[in-house]
């Protein structure tokens, strides 16, 4: 299919055969009538034009946040084998999870329980309940005894 600039310019090389002018009704429209298909012909290529600069923009920015993608979700992606740490059976307590600092390279345990008054979740590392010293833990949200550890065992809840 021909382009619409060379469909345009068939048109008008007709209408200049054909004789046509400002002198006729129907030569006014006509000559009208090119006038705004050569308008629309010019606003056509113009979005064309700004179709394909923002399409490559578009393009450029997609390429650019994939990067960045790249760049932070390659540090979490990594797979920690969790060989690299002394987990020993024996000592590894089933009610604790397992999370990772920061570097990803230092285990933590934690105990994950909800608070008996508010029923806030509350997240108690392992050290608290390893103390030699009597702790007792909080709910953040309601600030009710959550956990009582005193070395002889481990109290959920307050009385």
């Amino acid at each position: 299919m021909k382009g619409v600039k060379e469909r345009l310019a068939y048109l008008r090389g007709l209408a200049e055969g054909l004789n046509v002018g400002q002198n006729s009704p129907e030569g006014r429209v006509l000559v009208e009538m090119m006038g705004v298909l050569q308008e629309m012909s010019r606003s056509l290529d113009k979005l064309k034009m700004s179709q394909s600069h923002l399409e490559e923009y578009i393009e450029a920015v997609d390429d650019d946040l994939t990067d960045l993608e790249d760049d932070i979700y390659n540090e979490y992606d990594e797979e920690i084998d969790l060989d690299d740490f002394d987990l020993d059976d024996d000592e590894y307590d089933e009610d604790l999870e397992l999370a990772f600092d920061d570097e990803g390279d230092t285990a933590i345990e934690y105990m994950e329980m909800s608070c008996p008054n508010c029923g806030e979740m509350v997240f108690v590392d392992e050290d608290v309940l390893d103390s030699d010293e009597i702790v007792e833990v909080l709910c953040p949200e309601c600030n009710e005894t959550v956990l009582v550890n005193d070395n002889l065992e481990v109290e959920l809840g307050s009385d």
